[in-house]
């Protein structure tokens, strides 16, 4: 497992008296989403199972996992640094940090992390709070500040990945998490000999019938020079200028043979 696997495994969310088991599928829906897999909840007001993975599909391995507790001092008491979501500051000294500022500080600790989510209703009491040692924020719109418990659920547990495995392998894979393919920048020559069949098509469609075709192919130019192509993009446009070339070339044989014909 890579260190940032490994970090988001040692992460555990945390649903204090969750109400809703929609709400809990969804949130396990989102784990599933972001790679994290330890989801415990104090007291709920209900738990199946079977209905969450009915409404989070494919998330069997996820709720295997999930673990019940009482008292929320009994499901942090393995954990090095417990992070309470609220959508309002304390008047207390309690460090505090946005989502961004929260993962990258805290994803870098090394110890078991948990992040506390509360009530769907009224979020986490002071109670609650008083047993996180930092809180986490999302800076909503102050008029409507409450979130839905998945959606603020969704917005750390990204934050939370996207410290944990860092930029490269955002840049590198793609969503199949493939290798992507490198192809190498287009030469200039070769973008100077690409312009010149451009500007033959766009004569042949008419595009510079009667003006002067050097404005218009001066905005193509920072049009396409602007884009930063590969290689491989630049000959899939290529083919396109040659494609209206010999399209052109063909109509023009047709309208020489109806000539040769009806003459």
């Amino acid at each position: 497992m890579s260190a940032g696997g490994t970090q988001l495994d040692r992460t555990v969310i945390v649903l204090h008296e969750p109400q809703d088991v929609v709400n809990i599928a969804l949130v396990v829906r989102a784990m599933k989403n972001m790679g994290l897999a330890r989801l415990r909840l104090v007291n709920p007001a209900e738990f199946d199972a079977w209905r969450i993975t009915g409404i989070a599909h494919d998330t069997r391995d996820v709720v295997e996992r999930i673990r019940v507790f009482e008292d929320l001092p009994s499901a942090l008491a393995d954990v090095g640094y417990a992070l309470g979501a609220t959508a309002r500051r304390r008047s207390t000294r309690q460090d505090w940090w946005n989502p961004e500022q929260a993962a990258t500080r805290l994803t870098a600790r090394g110890a078991p992390l948990a992040v506390v989510f509360g009530r769907e209703d009224r979020g986490l009491s002071n109670e609650a709070l008083d047993l996180c040692h930092g809180l986490v924020c999302i800076p909503t719109n102050p008029d409507h500040s409450s979130m839905n418990l998945a959606h603020a659920a969704v917005i750390l547990m990204y934050e939370l990945r996207k410290a944990a495995i860092g930029p490269e392998d955002w840049t590198d894979r793609d969503l199949s998490l493939k290798k992507r393919r490198q192809t190498p920048p287009a030469l200039h020559s070769e973008l100077e000999a690409f312009f010149g069949k451009w500007q033959r098509a766009m004569e042949e469609i008419g595009l510079f019938h009667g003006i002067d075709p050097v404005p218009k192919m001066r905005s193509f130019r920072n049009m396409f020079q602007r884009a930063d192509l590969d290689r491989r993009e630049l000959g899939l446009i290529l083919a396109a200028a040659y494609e209206v070339l010999h399209f052109a070339e063909r109509e023009k044989k047709r309208a020489r043979d109806r000539a040769e014909a009806g003459g």
